[in-house]
């Protein structure tokens, strides 16, 4: 089976690139403030019009509750390891795991060695909107501002 490239190189002139000093587009996850999710787990929030992005950040020993909400989740362990609840099954995620959270799904999870992830919620969560709100933070795309 032969596949077609999404792109071919002529599509792309890179002699003409001429990067800007800071891209409207371009978020450095470490320069976004950290917000508290629980008294140990915080993350750092990026939202777009029709996403939400959490770098969470949950330290040894961490329990993230049982819960569920309205928008589709996606976990992506970076880190480290999590026992994770999703629905009626228990399974250990590690670094690589990807976990879809199915919409109204209770989850939830705890970590003995903490963990680094990305979460994705399709569409946003308005919670968590909320709290970007409170900590001064944009909650929709740069261009939309």
């Amino acid at each position: 089976m032969t596949t077609t490239p999404a792109y071919k190189e002529a599509d792309f002139n890179l002699d003409d690139f001429k990067p800007v000093e800071r891209s409207r587009f371009v978020y450095t996850v470490e320069d976004i403030p950290l917000v508290p999710l629980t008294e140990v787990s915080s993350t750092r929030f990026v939202a777009s019009d029709r996403g939400l992005f959490s770098f969470i950040t949950n330290p040894p020993g961490a329990t993230f509750p049982l819960h569920s909400h309205e928008a589709e989740q996606i976990l992506i362990i970076l880190e480290g390891t999590e026992e994770h609840i999703c629905g009626d099954e228990r399974f250990l995620m590690k670094a690589g795991d990807v976990c879809i959270h199915p919409s109204n799904v209770i989850h939830g999870g705890k970590t003995t060695t903490g963990f680094r992830g990305i979460d994705v919620f399709l569409p946003p969560r308005e919670d968590y909107l909320d709290l970007m709100r409170q900590h001064g933070l944009p909650t929709k795309n740069r261009d939309s501002l």
